[in-house]
């Protein structure tokens, strides 16, 4: 949702009848007939996660003894991240409007320590996209616009996790072959690599209407995009393992991996009650359940990495409220907003997205600098659940734990017409 400092502000509850910056290009860019000359929009983020897992009874499969899992409880997993937006817009004609942004809609990043009792799960997880996004958008009406916009995006990731080689080698071989090398549960670790980028297609379009001049409705479609991410695998094998890789297995090799990430479609209402006050209220809806798994194909005879997660759809409701001052130099905002997780239940929480539902508590300003540049600032606090996470990893590995997580952000955003 972080397209937009002044919409930060207000838990992001006026996007779809935004009309005062860039990132209508974005959220509707049917509301960019709204905009007179040229406008641009630069706008950047400090979103500071944390979440810190504390163990409960994570351990070995009973069938492999259900010896508890050695390590610590990994620290605190996630690091701030820095996200930048930019946006332009210019209208072409009384009735044509141009609009090109440039965005990262989907993101994540997290780091465990490297001996934690999850790391045959996740130790390091990373993926950036990078969105381009044109668009045009039509006056069909004085009230009503129409706007659509095609998108390049960009997929970069990078996971890493250890490997129990002693498991493997129980399963594979038996206890007998495997005591002798010393090949014993969580007492021969390696590690595994994936790296891999992607170049997926999509389009937006999104309709606007001013019922008056105060009232305003919005409605957007973002739609899905499908990644086909390539890369490389590289493992790196405890030296009394050797013999597993015999096979072609656990070998540096290429690799696949297929995703879609999921559409979204956005409603909106905003009304400016009086010259002091408006407030706004929206719904956004996200198909997550087209994540079902995560499946890695080896070009070895590594057997394919499947990451089970079964999400589900879900809803964020937003509301906000705006305060004007007298001279409109300032404006004031706040905003509250709940977000629902897509994960169904603590067996299919993943270590390395340990999502769950959020409440968005916001506050956030604009400053007129100049009659034609306006600042805006904001913050953001989400308080999340406290969720617990009951995972069978690869190698019959249990994680049985509960994580405490919140989120903090921070954005600032310059808006300038010309």
């Amino acid at each position: 949702m972080e397209q937009s400092a002044k919409e930060l502000g207000q838990a992001f509850s006026g996007a779809p009848t935004n009309t005062g910056d860039g990132s209508m290009v974005f959220f509707n860019p049917g509301a960019m007939s709204q905009v007179r000359g040229r406008l641009l929009s630069i706008s950047g983020y400090l979103i500071a996660p944390s979440a810190t897992f504390q163990n409960s009874s994570s351990h070995l499969s009973p069938l492999l003894g259900g010896a508890p899992l050695k390590g610590s409880n990994g620290g605190d997993s996630p690091s701030p991240v820095f996200i930048p937006n930019f946006y332009y817009v210019q209208e072409l004609t009384n009735r044509v409007t141009f609009g090109l942004g440039v965005n990262t809609p989907f993101g994540m990043r997290n780091s465990y320590h490297s001996d934690w009792k999850g790391r045959y799960q996740a130790i390091d997880s990373e993926i950036m996209t990078l969105n381009f996004n044109p668009s045009l958008s039509l006056r069909v009406t004085e009230k009503f616009s129409f706007g659509a916009g095609f998108n390049v995006q960009y997929l970069q990731s990078k996971l890493t996790n250890a490997i129990d080689f002693g498991t493997v080698c129980l399963q594979a071989l038996g206890p007998t072959s495997c005591a002798s090398q010393g090949l014993l549960p969580q007492a021969a670790d390696g590690h595994a690599s994936l790296k891999g980028d992607s170049v997926g297609f999509g389009y937006n379009f999104g309709a606007f209407y001013a019922l008056t001049q105060d009232t305003h409705f919005g409605v957007s479609y973002r739609s899905r995009i499908a990644h086909d991410v390539q890369g490389n695998a590289n493992f790196s094998v405890p030296g009394n393992a050797i013999a597993l890789t015999q096979g072609n297995s656990f070998v540096d090799s290429n690799a696949r991996t297929s995703v879609t990430l999921p559409d979204n479609v956005l409603f909106g209402f905003s009304h400016r009650l009086n010259p002091r006050w408006a407030f706004s209220a929206d719904a956004l809806w996200t198909h997550w359940s087209l994540i079902r798994e995560l499946r890695t194909n080896f070009s070895s005879a590594q057997p394919d990495d499947v990451q089970n997660l079964k999400w589900k759809d879900a809803w964020r409701y937003a509301l906000g409220i705006n305060y004007f001052s007298e001279t409109n130099k300032w404006i004031l905002r706040t905003g509250f907003a709940y977000d629902q997780t897509p994960v169904p239940d603590p067996q299919h929480r993943s270590p390395r997205i340990p999502d769950s539902g959020r409440y968005w508590l916001t506050a956030g300003f604009t400053y007129a600098l100049l009659k034609n540049i306006n600042i805006h600032g904001a913050y953001a606090h989400l308080f999340m659940d406290d969720p617990f996470i009951n995972r069978r990893g690869p190698t019959a590995d249990f994680l049985v734990g509960q994580y405490s997580e919140q989120i903090n952000i921070g954005g600032l955003q310059m808006d300038w017409r010309f």
